[in-house]
Formats: structure tokens, sequence, C-alpha cells
């Protein structure tokens, strides 16, 4: 097994998830590519070594992601992009006006309600 020395330019992000997860972006002048290691604590778990090409790809692709994201509300739980789809369906719906069947319901509510107030008087 050979061992090779990190370089000394590089970038640690570490992992949302925590429990040691990172990733080390390496640049390796001298082979020609960008390194992506994954790391558990001090021990390396996986790499992909990239062209310029291929790295610049990647950056494209993050770059595109992070702009969808500053576009939309941030997101705080798993399930909050879920309820934005969720809500943005209702407002399409609401913008459509009250369909015969919520305008029926509402009669026959206000109707019990009427009946009920009138009934204590």
């Amino acid at each position: 097994m050979t061992v090779v020395a990190l370089p000394v330019h590089g970038h640690w992000a570490e992992d949302v998830r925590g429990e040691g997860r990172s990733i080390r972006v390496s640049t390796h002048v001298e082979k020609g590519l960008i390194v992506l290691s994954l790391w558990r604590g001090a021990m390396c778990v996986g790499t992909a070594r990239l062209s310029p090409e291929d790295a610049a790809g990647v950056v494209a692709g993050m770059a595109d992601g992070l702009a969808v994201m500053a576009a939309r509300p941030q997101v705080v739980s798993p399930d909050a992009g879920r309820v934005a789809d969720l809500e943005a369906r209702l407002a399409r719906l609401e913008h459509h006006g009250r369909p015969l069947w919520r305008r029926a319901a509402d009669a026959v509510t206000g109707w019990g309600v009427r009946a009920a107030v009138r009934s204590r008087g």
C-alpha cells in the first residue's frame, strides 16, 4: 500500500450529518487532476480523480444547484420542500376561485350555524 502525501493546497468541507464525515478537494497540478476524497474522521474512505473538464462540470452543477436553492425559501426540515410544493398547489387551486363543492359546503355550514344561533335566541 502506497501512502501519498496530501498537497498543500486543498479545501475541507464538513458533512452536515456530522460523525466525522467530510470531503476534501485537492489539486494535483503535476498529474493534471482534481481529487475529491471522502473522509471518516482521520481515514480516507474513497476518492474520485477528476480531469479539469469533469471538475468544471461538477462545479457548474453545484453552482446551478446553489442558484436554485437561493431562489427558494430556506428549507428548515426534510418535509419543508414538500410543504412548499403543497402550498403552491393550493395557491393555484385557490386562484381558480372557489369550486362548486366548496361553495355548497360553505352554504350548508353557514345555514347550520345560522340555525343554531336562531335557536338560542
